[in-house]
């Protein structure tokens, strides 16, 4: 779910929520409108507290070495499932299939290069860096209202022994800094 009016529509259903590649400065307002959205539908206080409290956004996450290494590899994983994604629409999407334009963004728009499209998914999408950066996005997803956060430490295209390392830098230098802050 990535438009407007469909966080305000969940709400009114009263559906749980899980979005991706939002930036961080648009998820109050689309948790705003998720929240007008429970409100209008009627659901009781109750209700609309445990939704409101299991909405979760999705973010790939890659806690690096560095900064550099971190971008480096994550970007390069993003790359290949952008070319990949756009190749497959390619070839196996009927020629008259139009995608609308609501649900393209530069990862997902082909007209948009290559570069653009992953500059533009690791801004909106990603967690990536030192556990620190890592860390400060974290608190800064939480500061914007989100107290569910999805983290794809495993992407496709990335080394195994790449994403057990992230995985245990998230483990032993990010996590830690959160249960302090219950």
């Amino acid at each position: 779910m990535v438009t407007p009016p469909s966080f305000r529509e969940c709400g009114r259903l009263g559906v749980p929520i899980m979005t991706p590649r939002i930036p961080l400065a648009r998820i109050p307002e689309r948790l705003a409108l998720y929240d007008e959205g429970l409100a209008e539908g009627g659901h009781d206080a109750a209700t609309r507290a445990r939704l409101r409290g299991q909405a979760a956004i999705w973010r790939h996450v890659y806690v690096g070495e560095s900064q550099a290494e971190a971008e480096d590899m994550l970007g390069a994983a993003v790359l290949h499932t952008r070319q990949h994604m756009i190749h497959a629409r390619t070839a196996h999407n009927p020629s008259d299939f139009q995608v609308d334009p609501a649900f393209l963004n530069p990862f997902t728009d082909p007209s948009v290069s290559d570069a653009e499209g992953v500059r533009w998914s690791l801004e909106t999408g990603a967690l990536c860096g030192t556990a620190k950066r890592v860390a400060e996005g974290v608190q800064a997803l939480r500061d914007a209202g989100v107290q569910h956060l999805l983290c794809q430490l495993s992407f496709g295209y990335l080394p195994h022994d790449k994403i057990v390392r992230s995985m245990r830098r998230f483990a032993e230098d990010v996590m830690p800094y959160f249960w302090e802050r219950r």
